[in-house]
This record gives structure tokens, C-alpha cells and sequence, in this order.
């Protein structure tokens, strides 16, 4: 006998509802970036090691589909705590798998090596280990980064596929597998530059992964895109015998291995066709080396960049142009070659790298003061600025204006006072909102006109002058602490808090009285 046709469809779907169809396996993403800047007792100290990892770190998580709680940053340790970080990375991955997702693994790596061993704080972690934990971490595919001394020899490794030609083509990755990347070939050093406050190899790598490397400009870049550029930089610009990075790779499957994605990022320099040069991009107020690229004509170009302030150099025969870019709150900003300011090249190299393009600005200042005589309630002062800036630190010069009107005993009092300070300190540029701190010292001229309230009847029966208005000179010292808002273009807001000690002659009141001021006002940089 058949079953109703509605009991039969329930029967057949009643696998289905008891086994709910199983999610898509998701791909999580997973770093391990190690620096070590000491090496053996025999070993030069690196200066930047520490640093290009951070750098590595920070540009996987910001572009690279690596969350912050998957990533490990192991500065300056021993070979037993990168073991120990290793393992616990091979723990989360086994976590993964059991939750149904895959991984893939990521490992840098800038210290000391010879020999095919990496020298940790006095500690040895051999090369070929490390490629090996890697590979059994169980990751669905692990991606090896070295950037240390003849790191070549893992390109060598038996079985696999090396190739020091960065015009290899690597369009098809395949999904299973290991790919092992080293910054220089067998027997060759990794150069280490201060003008780069990094390596040479990792320095041209996040440069290509912010966006230089994406030839298909589909705002992607690629493992291929990224291995071609690196070595294509690092041979053109190594020093001596010259360093060629290789690779080599033990793969299955088909497939494009995606490092990063430019296109993503919360903020972009843009660089339009027709611009063709080199540009070097620095932080601001630590001149570190963001990118170097050589721009050629016909392709735009936009560079990921973090939210931040940078300097732009253009070098040109003798003169090298500079640019101040800001994008403290991400968007994007694009390089205009007519706003360049060109100067000797010679002053910007004696002043590190950096030249004050607009340390001036005007202000223009409103602020709510306590009172200089007692009980008269609280004054709104308005004002004009000039600051000027070397850096981080500032020097301030203001001038300001307040009248008040209150009533004495039987008298009308009109007061008027003119102010004039400066102030200086220090700023912290780190920020998107900058706070800073500072000393200021003001004058005051008061004045006070005074008018009783019967005056015409008392000149004319007494006699008598008007009253005199009275003056006096006070000066005040006092510590302000606030706040730098940038706003778009030159443009900047501020808001600040003042306490003052106030030293103010008079017969009616202390000669010193503490007084509060709280500031707002905008900026114009030149």
C-alpha cells in the first residue's frame, strides 16, 4: 500500500531534517612572525630584525586575512619559546580541523643563520625544523618566509622544486602543501639598512604586498606577484655580491594563493597614471620606511598604507620633492606632483630624512576663564595664535581680548583686559588624535571704569571728577594639557584645559589666586 502523498514526502525529508546539511569549511588564517636581533656572542647585532617582524605581523592583520588573536609576534627569544609558540599554533589548528574549518600557516621569520641554522639569542633552531613544523603543523597549506643569511639552502631541500628566477611562473598554487620562501640563495648574506630601518628583502616584500606587486590590478596580491617583485627589487638594489632570493615548493592540487588584499585596506595612497618616479614613504613622527616604489608611467597605483601621517620624498637629480600626507582617520589621498616642495637634497639628507615642510600655524582661539577679581563671575576671552613646530615639540604665542560688565556697591563696573602668553611642550604624533602637554606664562593688563550710579547728580552738586578708571598688571604660570583634532587639509581643531597661578596687585582680594581656563579653537598650517 502506498502512503498519502503528503506522509510520503515527510518520510523522505526526514534524513534531511535530522541531518542539517554541514556549513562550508571555513579557511582561517594563521601567523607566526619571529625577529631576533641577537644572534651568537660572534654574531653582528641586527638592529631591525625585531622590527620587520612587528611590520610582517602588522600587515598580514591589516591585509592579509590574519585576525589579531591568530597571530604571534616573538621578539628576541630563545629557540626553546619559538618551539613553544610553534606548538601552540599546531594546538589551535587542531582545534580548527575538529571544528570542521582548514587552516593555513604562515611563518616569518628575520634573525641570524648559518649554515642552515638560525642563531636565537645564543640558542640554535635549525632551518630544516622549522620547515618541518611547518609542515606537520597540519595546516592544509604552510607558507615559510626567512629572511637571515643563507636561508637558500631550504630551497634545496631534497624532493622539492627550487627556482631562483623570479620570472618563474607560479599563477597556478596549488591548495596542499608547503611553499618555502628565503631571502637570499646559498652561501649569500641578507643585507640589513639603516636608511630602510630594515631588511632589504622584507623591505621591498611589504611594499609589494601593500599594492606595488598587483600587476593584474584586480586589488589582490598574489604569492607569484609578491615572490616576482621581492626578488626583482632585492637584486636591483643589493649592495656587494649581490642577494637573489629563492623558493621552493612541495604542492598538490590547483588553486591561487592570495597573500593580500590592498583593496581592503582603511586608507590609500593614490598614485595617478601619469605620475613615473621613485617614492619613498615614511611615518611621521618616526621616519620609518612604510615603501619605496618605483612608479612607472600609464598604471595607476594605490598603495595600502595604515591611518597615519607621512612624508613623501621624490628624488630628482640634486633636489628631492616632499609631500605631507595625513590620513589620521583612514580614506584616501591622492599624490599630486604640483604640490611637491622641492628642496637641495643635500639639507634633507643632513636633517635625517625629514624636512619641516609647515611647522607654522595660525589659530584662532575662545576660551572660558575663572574671573581675575573674585565674585565677578566667569569671563569668555577671544584670541588669535601662532605656533610654530619642530617635531614633536611646539612653542605657542597668543594674544586675547575680554570685556565684562558688573555691578559694585552703588557702582556700575565696565572691565576690559588684554592678554598676551606663551606657552611650550611636547606633542605625541602617534595618534590620530594627538594630546599634548605644555608650560604657559601670561600677562594681563586690566582695566576697570567705574561709574556711580548717581553720577551726574553728584558732579553736579559736589563738584567732582568722575571716578578714575583703575589698571594693574597681573602674570600668571601654569601647566595646559589638551588635545590636536586634524581635520582635512592643513586644517586642525583643538581643545585644551589651562590651570594658572595668577599673581594680580589689588587692595580687595589675595595677590595670588589659582584661576582654570578651558580652550577650543581651529588651526591653519603653512
Amino acid at each position: 500500500m502506498t502512503p498519502p502523498r503528503p506522509l510520503w514526502l515527510l518520510l523522505a525529508a526526514l534524513p534531511l531534517l535530522l541531518c542539517p546539511p554541514r556549513a562550508t569549511a571555513a579557511t582561517a588564517r594563521l601567523l607566526v612572525a619571529i625577529g631576533a636581533n641577537v644572534g651568537d656572542p660572534d654574531d653582528a647585532v641586527l638592529s631591525f630584525a625585531d622590527d620587520d617582524a612587528g611590520r610582517v605581523r602588522q600587515l598580514f592583520v591589516e591585509l592579509g586575512g590574519v585576525r589579531a588573536d591568530r597571530s604571534y609576534l616573538v621578539v628576541d627569544q630563545p629557540a626553546s619559546v619559538v618551539r613553544q609558540r610553534l606548538a601552540e599554533v599546531t594546538g589551535r589548528i587542531a582545534e580548527l580541523r575538529a571544528a570542521g574549518d582548514d587552516a593555513v600557516l604562515i611563518v616569518y621569520v628575520s634573525a641570524h643563520a648559518k649554515g642552515g641554522v638560525l642563531h636565537l639569542g645564543g640558542t640554535h633552531l635549525p632551518l630544516a625544523e622549522l620547515r618541518d613544523t611547518a609542515r606537520q603543523a597540519g595546516a592544509r597549506l604552510s607558507v615559510l618566509l626567512v629572511d637571515a643569511c643563507e636561508s637558500g639552502t631550504l630551497a634545496r631541500r631534497k624532493g622539492g622544486s627550487a627556482g631562483p628566477e623570479f620570472a618563474v611562473s607560479l599563477e597556478q598554487i596549488p591548495l596542499h602543501g608547503q611553499v618555502v620562501i628565503s631571502s637570499s640563495g646559498p652561501g649569500e648574506s641578507s643585507e640589513e639598512w639603516d636608511s630602510l630601518k630594515g631588511s632589504l628583502f622584507t623591505h621591498h616584500l611589504l611594499t609589494g604586498l601593500r599594492g606595488d606587486a598587483d600587476v593584474e590590478d584586480d586589488g589582490r596580491v598574489s604569492l607569484a606577484e609578491a615572490y616576482a617583485y621581492a626578488y626583482r627589487r632585492t637584486v636591483a638594489g643589493a649592495a656587494g655580491a649581490g642577494q637573489h632570493p629563492a623558493y621552493a615548493w612541495e604542492l598538490a592540487g590547483t588553486g591561487e594563493l592570495i597573500l593580500s588584499e590592498p583593496r581592503i585596506a582603511r586608507s590609500a595612497l593614490v598614485f595617478p597614471a601619469a605620475l613615473a618616479g621613485r617614492y619613498v614613504v615614511a611615518s611621521q613622527p618616526r621616519p620609518d620606511v612604510v615603501a619605496e616604489v618605483e612608479k612607472a608611467p600609464g598604471r595607476p597605483l594605490r598603495l595600502a598604507v595604515p591611518p597615519g601621517r607621512y612624508l613623501l620624498r621624490k628624488r630628482a637629480g640634486a633636489s628631492t620633492g616632499l609631500l605631507e600626507l595625513e590620513l589620521p582617520y583612514g580614506g584616501e589621498r591622492q599624490v599630486r606632483e604640483e604640490e611637491l616642495t622641492w628642496r637641495r637634497y643635500t639639507e634633507v639628507a643632513l636633517k635625517g630624512g625629514h624636512v619641516e615642510l609647515r611647522g607654522s600655524a595660525l589659530l584662532g582661539l575662545v576660551r572660558l576663564e575663572s574671573a581675575a577679581v573674585r565674585g565677578t563671575g566667569t569671563r569668555l576671552v577671544g584670541g588669535l595664535g601662532y605656533r610654530h613646530a619642530w617635531g614633536s615639540w611646539w612653542a605657542l604665542g597668543t594674544a586675547g581680548f575680554s570685556q565684562a560688565a558688573y555691578r559694585g556697591v552703588e557702582l556700575d563696573i565696565r572691565e576690559r583686559a588684554l592678554g598676551a602668553g606663551v606657552a611650550a611642550g611636547y606633542r605625541w604624533l602617534e595618534w590620530a588624535l594627538v594630546p599634548y602637554v605644555g608650560l604657559g606664562v601670561e600677562l594681563t593688563v586690566l582695566e576697570q571704569r567705574l561709574r556711580h550710579e548717581r553720577e551726574e547728580e553728584i558732579e553736579d552738586t559736589f563738584g567732582v571728577e568722575p571716578l578714575p578708571p583703575r589698571r594693574t598688571l597681573g602674570v600668571g604660570l601654569g601647566p595646559i594639557a589638551g588635545v590636536e583634532v586634524p581635520l582635512p587639509g592643513r586644517a586642525f581643531a583643538l581643545l585644551q584645559g589651562q590651570f594658572l597661578l595668577r599673581y594680580l596687585p589689588s587692595t580687595e582680594q589675595p595677590l595670588l589666586r589659582p584661576a582654570g581656563l578651558v580652550s577650543a579653537g581651529a588651526g591653519w598650517r603653512f
